[in-house]
């Protein structure tokens, strides 16, 4: 992403309302599926700034990697001491290591040249059962000056990520869009983006503060989502979230 994204990101991560509605979502899709030990060992591969490292650190021990300088420096400001300068291409743990990993809109940034080959190098890095939870972006049609912002290679599908992970060695265990509610809003704002002002290198990307009764009302229609998402599987959405299982025989 550009670099200016890394101090927003630090700013708003903990309490910006799409980040929050994230975190309620992948909890909710774990806690459907897993069991809440708190003692798994955990690795957040492209951990940016570092907030959702904290937020994995209540599942066990949590470790981060992330190839950007910026983004390891503000996971040190946040305390954070089990991080990794490393490409999630070329990750520098052993085979076997994890028991769940996480990659939270990773996988379709456009330094990934085969995200099928880097989803193998995810599911070499989990034991026998492990879990791979992802986040991306999704449907093709919702691209803008938001991705070009945070260096967007493609948005995906349900069906396409469900291929991807399949052809890694993973079995899909749950695959659902979100931010079905605002998907209306979100088109009409992209399309008016792509008409007026349309994107291009160094475009500032949507992140940035709203009024706080906004943000909480915002808030509040991804929580409706979350516990939605412990049950059903939501058909259409601006981002996707997938849990996938490592086979015990691969």
């Amino acid at each position: 992403m550009e670099k200016a994204e890394y101090r927003k990101h630090f700013e708003l991560e903990e309490d910006f309302w799409w980040f929050r509605g994230r975190r309620r979502i992948l909890l909710s899709i774990l806690r459907s599926r897993l069991r809440m030990s708190g003692c798994l060992k955990v690795l957040d591969a492209g951990c940016g700034t570092g907030y959702n490292l904290k937020f994995f650190e209540a599942l066990g021990t949590a470790y981060g990697c992330d190839f950007s300088e910026e983004a390891i420096h503000f996971c040190r400001r946040r305390g954070l001491k089990r991080l990794a300068r490393a490409d999630v291409q070329a990750p520098p743990f052993k085979d076997r290591s994890f028991d769940l990993i996480a990659m939270l809109d990773v996988l379709y940034h456009k330094n990934i040249k085969n995200d099928v080959e880097v989803l193998r190098g995810m599911h070499r890095l989990l034991r026998n059962g492990g879990h791979l939870v992802l986040s991306d972006s999704a449907l093709r049609i919702l691209s803008g000056r938001h991705d070009a912002a945070f260096h967007a290679r493609e948005r995906y599908r349900k069906k396409t990520l469900k291929a991807r992970l399949e052809a890694a060695g993973f079995s899909l265990v749950r695959g659902s869009y979100f931010n079905f509610f605002l998907l209306p809003a979100v088109f009409f704002t992209r399309l008016l983006e792509n008409v007026h002002a349309p994107s291009k290198k160094g475009s500032p990307s949507d992140l940035k503060a709203v009024h706080p009764r906004l943000n909480s009302v915002l808030f509040a229609v991804l929580s409706l989502e979350a516990f939605l998402a412990g049950h059903i599987n939501l058909p259409l959405g601006s981002s996707i979230v997938c849990l996938a299982r490592k086979k015990s025989s691969a």
